[in-house]
């Protein structure tokens, strides 16, 4: 397997990662969830957005585990308590 071919299989696992992720936190049932960010790379899911509770910022994460193919959560969800 060629470096070129290595690369676009792990852009294709990433993209896969992301859309899993995403789509479980689109599903949840809090909506505060519904608009957090992520993306993938070399093994680690990042979550980026503002949710109104710290309990939010961890059903997020809570959401995104046991993904196939990520080995790390990294949470930099903001908590932001105002309108």
């Amino acid at each position: 397997m060629s470096v070129m071919t290595d690369r676009n299989h792990d852009a294709e696992v990433a993209v896969d990662i992301e859309e899993q992720a995403r789509i479980r936190l689109q599903h949840s049932p809090y909506r505060a969830i519904r608009r957090v960010n992520c993306r993938f790379e070399d093994g680690v899911l990042t979550l980026e957005g503002q949710v109104p509770t710290f309990h939010y910022k961890q059903l997020a994460q809570t959401a995104v585990t046991h993904i196939d193919g990520v080995c790390r959560v990294v949470n930099e969800i903001e908590v932001h308590y105002g309108p």
